[in-house]
Formats: C-alpha cells, structure tokens, sequence
C-alpha cells in the first residue's frame, strides 16, 4: 500500500514543510504525518486550509517509502525538493546528513578552497 505525505511551501520563507499529525507545518519529513489512498482526499483538505490561512502555497501529496529506516520521498525530484540541490555538496541541507543518493550511483563532487 502507497504511503504519502501532505507537502507545500512556507509562505514566509519558501521552504519545503509537511504536514504533521497536529495539523502543523513542519520541515522535517520524518515528523510529517503518513496517509494512505482511504484518507488521501481529507489529508489533502486539511492542507488546502493552509492556503486559505496563507501559511502555505501549493498543498499537493507526495508518495513516500522507508529505505533503511529512514523515510524519504518516492521520486527523485521530491528528494531534491525536500532535501537540497544534487549540483554540489555544500548545498546539501545540514539537517539531514547523508540524504541524497542520486539514482546512478554518483558520489558528489567536493571542491577544496585551495
């Protein structure tokens, strides 16, 4: 069964937030709250009232799968929303090390100061 979560960007700051279980906004994926296909569509209307409080814009869901414990989201695009550029390492978000793993197998590239 198809796991998903609530996603949208924050209006004061554009950054990515989920919805979690208290109807909050949260930046974490792993403290977001998990729906399936029976509870999709109310999921989805409490989100949109995000948008009507203008805390949020672009409420949609994103299927999410655990992968070594950790939850993370289904599309490489949405990692890439929720964690951080693939382009260069320094860009990777702090919050959540060892995150991105791109779909060929590619290890990031670091550039030293010298």
């Amino acid at each position: 069964m198809t796991q998903f979560a609530i996603t949208a960007n924050d209006l004061r700051d554009g950054i990515v937030v989920y919805l979690d279980a208290a109807g909050n906004w949260v930046p974490c994926l792993e403290d977001c709250k998990l729906v399936d296909d029976s509870t999709l569509d109310a999921a989805l209307a409490e989100g949109k009232q995000g948008e009507a409080t203008q805390l949020v814009v672009g409420v949609y869901e994103i299927a999410v799968v655990r992968e070594d414990g950790r939850l993370m989201p289904a599309r490489f695009r949405e990692q890439i929303r929720a964690f951080g550029p693939s382009t260069h390492v320094d860009f990777i978000r702090a919050d959540v090390p060892g995150h991105l793993k791109h779909p060929d197998g590619v290890e990031a590239v670091r550039f030293s100061d010298a």
